[in-house]
């Protein structure tokens, strides 16, 4: 997608870069000077190449588009293994776990 964006902008930098070879060598008009063409031919005709190459890509890529209507998980949630998950506790010189208090909290009662 990036590249069809910037496809036309890497087209000019490269005839830039190589204005002398394209005018000596690819150029259409080189054989009549007097249009002083310079490779501009050239340029012209990648540039309309790139637009039929990005607006054929578009069209693909709306045509690959793909919606999902139904979902259904590879495996059932019953086909996972468990694993037991066990707590272990210090076992303090009073044999009860390290950390638990020895009576449960209970809030006040209110009085009437």
């Amino acid at each position: 997608m990036l590249t069809t964006a910037f496809s036309k902008i890497f087209i000019v930098l490269d005839y830039e870069a190589n204005k002398d070879f394209i005018s000596k060598f690819l150029c259409i008009n080189r054989a009549t000077p007097k249009l002083q063409c310079n490779g501009k031919c050239y340029l012209v005709k990648k540039m309309k190449k790139a637009d039929q190459d990005g607006s054929s890509s578009a069209k693909d890529q709306k045509e690959k588009q793909v919606i999902t209507l139904f979902y259904q998980p590879l495996a059932s949630p019953g086909a996972i293994p468990r694993i037991p998950q066990t707590i272990s506790y210090a076992v303090s010189p009073e044999d009860r776990p390290v950390g638990v208090p020895l009576s449960i909290f209970h809030p006040p009662k209110p009085t009437v």
